[in-house]
């Protein structure tokens, strides 16, 4: 199977996916977590997660198609225990390595150094995921060139390909670096706040 293909059916692999998870994705409850109705939990786990507070008309409009109505102070009493534990410094650099937005929903005493903190941690997972973008473009690249029914013209652009690859490669590795030890500058200066 030629490159041309692969491509297209991963292309509609990857179509057919967003469209499951933009169909799915606009109700925040099943009719089943509304008639529960253990809004404290969710609440909880909405805090633990780092959503904001405008959350809760989200989960209201899922539950209004089932006719079940939200205890609001429930929830908020909840959530801010959940926000409690998602405020902790350590947790800035877990949530921003993993990737996840901050929505500034830690107390103001603590936002500006959680979101500096966040935003470390988060530079090294978006670098570390260029350098996996880059490698597997690279990757496939070099597997195309082994291709026998190319033409010189397309081996040469190809190689002119990889060439570029590698040079950004070694800049996307640069950057790491430089966003790794910032992080762990951060990290060392963060055991103050224990």
């Amino acid at each position: 199977m030629n490159l041309y293909w692969e491509d297209k059916i991963m292309v509609k692999r990857l179509t057919g996916y967003l469209c499951v998870v933009f169909f799915t994705g606009c109700a925040t409850l099943s009719q089943q977590d509304c008639k529960r109705g253990d809004w404290f939990g969710l609440g909880v786990q909405d805090g633990r997660s780092g959503e904001a507070s405008e959350r809760l008309s989200e989960h209201r409009k899922a539950c209004s198609e089932y006719g079940v109505a939200v205890n609001d102070s429930q929830y908020f009493a909840g959530r801010e225990q959940g926000i409690r534990e998602y405020c902790r410094i350590d947790n800035a650099f877990e949530v921003g390595l993993q990737g996840h937005d901050y929505r500034h929903v830690c107390p103001p005493s603590i936002d500006g150094v959680f979101s500096r903190y966040h935003a470390a941690a988060y530079a090294v997972h978006r670098e570390r995921a260029e350098l996996d973008r880059i490698d597997n473009e690279l990757s496939s690249k070099e597997i195309s060139l082994g291709d026998n029914k190319l033409n010189d013209k397309d081996r040469a652009r190809i190689r002119n390909d990889i060439s570029q690859l590698r040079r950004n490669r070694d800049r996307a590795r640069d950057d790491l670096y430089y966003h790794e030890r910032q992080l762990n500058e951060f990290r060392h200066e963060s055991q103050s706040y224990r």
